[in-house]
């Protein structure tokens, strides 16, 4: 299912520059789609504000709604947020020919404070890789192994096709197409990853959860064939992939819990760049790996940057060292 619906009380405009995000990840169309639908209902409140134009949209009328957020207690991501998909809409109208300028240029972003992605505790990873090993599962080890050992987003794995693969006893790799934003890559396995995935392919496939050997994708949905039957596809989807992983963190003692009960599966790509960070890769070889590029194929370093920030923690660690 998609992670947006258009409504009925959404207006043409919205509809038709919707129409136009069809690359672009479901969730990011849905955040648009959040934070416009908020301004129309903004807009619908102010005088002569009932009917949703384009060009009601000036600068006046953006920093009115700026400010209502603020006074809201909206947080400045959130403002900054909000701002992005309006700015998105405005270039849009402008080349629709609904504005002649974008005004969100106008209005000055909220300073938003870097927040460091997830770095696992030494203690869950032990917890995560026991609670794999327990399961005795190859097809969750393959999984977890794409995530923990390649920094795999949840939608690469579900997407992974069989002919991508190129494995042996002795090495490994992958490639990974049309991924976030329509990018193409090619990477090296770990060792523990590429373990894990010619076990996992080395299933029987009379065994349970073997992948169905008609399927191009590596993980396969249970429904596989009724889905070929109606020319859908028939991989596992991100949806179904979590939850397998709340399925295993369902499985840690009392103790081990609270511990990893908020760890998503997307934590372990983010792990990935702390390690890879912390074993004395560059930024730019950390971009290239997790797909960090801008359109031109170049290294997007700020990205990768804020996933490699330093944690509150660690820092907090660093202070006990500081000369007086």
């Amino acid at each position: 299912m998609p992670a947006y619906t258009l409504r009925d009380d959404d207006p043409e405009s919205l509809r038709a520059f919707v129409a136009t995000l069809g690359r672009r990840d479901p969730k990011t169309v849905a955040a648009y789609l959040s934070s416009l639908r908020g301004l129309i209902a903004w807009l619908a409140t102010q005088p002569d504000g009932s009917l949703f134009r384009p060009d009601v949209l000036t600068v006046t009328a953006l920093q009115g709604y700026v400010d209502h957020l603020t006074a809201a207690g909206q947080q400045p991501r959130t403002r900054a947020r909000a701002l992005t998909a309006i700015s998105r809409f405005c270039k849009w109208a402008i080349d629709a020919g609904q504005l002649t300028r974008n005004p969100a240029h106008a209005i000055e972003r909220p300073t938003v404070p870097s927040l460091s992605p997830t770095e696992l505790s030494a203690e869950q990873r032990t917890i995560l890789k026991t609670l794999v090993e327990r399961a005795d599962s190859r097809r969750l080890a393959a999984i977890f192994a794409l995530g923990y050992w390649a920094g795999l987003r949840i939608s690469e794995v579900a997407t992974l096709r069989i002919d991508h693969c190129v494995l042996s006893q002795r090495a490994g790799a992958i490639t990974i197409v049309g991924a976030k934003g329509g990018k193409t890559r090619t990477i090296d396995l770990h060792n523990e990853a590429r373990k894990a995935l010619v076990a996992y392919l080395a299933l029987d496939a009379s065994e349970t959860e073997a992948r169905e050997p008609d399927s191009p994708f590596v993980f396969t949905s249970q429904r596989a064939a009724a889905l070929r039957r109606r020319d859908q596809p028939d991989n596992l989807s991100p949806r179904g992939i979590e939850h397998c992983w709340q399925q295993l963190k369902a499985q840690a003692t009392h103790a081990s819990w609270p511990r990893i009960q908020d760890v998503t599966f997307h934590d372990l790509r983010h792990d990935f760049a702390h390690r890879a960070r912390g074993a004395g890769w560059t930024l730019e070889a950390i971009a290239l790996y997790l797909g960090h590029q801008t359109k031109d194929g170049a290294p997007a370093i700020a990205t990768t940057a804020r996933y490699t920030l330093p944690t509150r923690t660690q820092i907090r660690e660093q202070l006990k060292t500081l000369p007086g």
